[in-house]
């Protein structure tokens, strides 16, 4: 993608207010978010950005205390980078093609896309992975969940492959070694997020020691929920400095309310930790709910199915290996 005159403005601006935020937090993150709803054009950064000074009111949110905590500990540079990845590229640009693509087809378009990956898989279809980005980038989408099967080591070339776009790497505590963040050092539209284990600690440590910008995700089923609602997990999560919470459960439904994700909801506007929580399939639909006027939330397996988180189907015959993306959304995300 070729840099506009706006991103460039955009980015410069938020160097600067980095720098200024060191010296006064909480004045210079509002006025942070201030700046950035007077650049903002779309619904969605719009909705965002209102929402946030709205919870800025409180001088005694502990977001005023996760953001200096970030801007200490992680390298300027995956800040500025992801983010703009994230805030720019896909929920600005990329947003306004999305729309623009849906009111003249017959299909509807996720801001981002999930994507299972194995090493040998990638190896084996690398060509595949990289065409359904580029696809996807034509689209509007800059923002892809890669959930890593085996060691994420080789996402690293993927991620150097397409440096317009942001990528959160799930993976294992046992993933993150000093050779992975070595190799991963120069690269910075990437985030790694850690699975909730017993040994996360060492695994947060070391991103920590690296600047890395990292999370933490913890998927839930209805006996350990609770954890959940007690807040435990965000306790636990908050001391490890992770800047996100993400949380999914293994048996949703985008139809029907969920106690967790109200929850979630709650927890978050209160401002009470000092990580973000984010239900990862409920937010999503919610933020492409925002971008257009039908959501929908897609999913690719480790085979390259397709799969419908709106709707909890699979889609066999949907596969990017043999099939273009235009093809798989028209057939699995189709307008209403």
């Amino acid at each position: 993608m070729k840099r506009s005159l706006n991103h460039t403005l955009i980015e410069t601006t938020i160097r600067n207010a980095i720098k200024q935020i060191k010296d006064d937090p909480e004045r210079n993150i509002r006025n942070l978010v201030d700046m950035a709803l007077t650049f903002s054009n779309g619904r969605f950064q719009q909705h965002f950005f209102k929402s946030a000074q709205k919870l800025l009111q409180s001088p005694t949110s502990c977001y005023y205390k996760l953001v200096p905590d970030l801007i200490n500990n992680v390298d300027p540079e995956r800040i500025i980078t992801f983010g703009m990845n994230v805030g720019y590229n896909s929920c600005t640009i990329g947003a306004a093609r999305i729309r623009e693509i849906e009111a003249m087809s017959s299909f509807n378009i996720p801001w981002s896309l999930f994507l299972e990956l194995s090493g040998n898989g990638y190896q084996k279809n690398t060509h595949s992975v990289h065409y359904l980005i580029s696809q996807g980038k034509d689209m509007g989408i800059y923002t892809w969940l890669i959930h890593s099967i085996d060691h994420p080591f080789y996402l690293l070339e993927l991620a150097r492959t397409f440096p317009d776009c942001a990528f959160p790497i799930f993976c294992t505590s046992k993933d993150i070694t000093p050779m992975l963040l070595d190799e991963a050092s120069d690269i910075y539209n990437i985030m790694f997020i850690v699975e909730y284990s017993d040994d996360m600690e060492a695994a947060c440590a070391l991103l920590r020691s690296g600047k890395f910008l990292y999370s933490i995700s913890y998927s839930y089923e209805e006996q350990n929920m609770e954890k959940i609602i007690r807040n435990e997990i965000l306790h636990d999560t908050e001391n490890l400095h992770s800047a996100f919470t993400l949380l999914y459960s293994k048996t949703y439904s985008l139809t029907k309310p969920s106690p967790v994700y109200q929850h979630i909801r709650q927890t978050r506007e209160a401002q009470d930790f000092k990580t973000i929580p984010f239900d990862i399939i409920h937010d999503n639909y919610w933020i492409d709910s925002i971008i257009s006027d039908q959501p929908c939330s897609i999913f690719f397996t480790q085979n390259g199915d397709c799969y419908s988180l709106t709707n909890q189907t699979l889609y066999e015959n949907c596969n990017y290996y043999n099939r273009t993306l235009f093809e798989i959304l028209k057939e699995a995300a189709p307008q209403k």
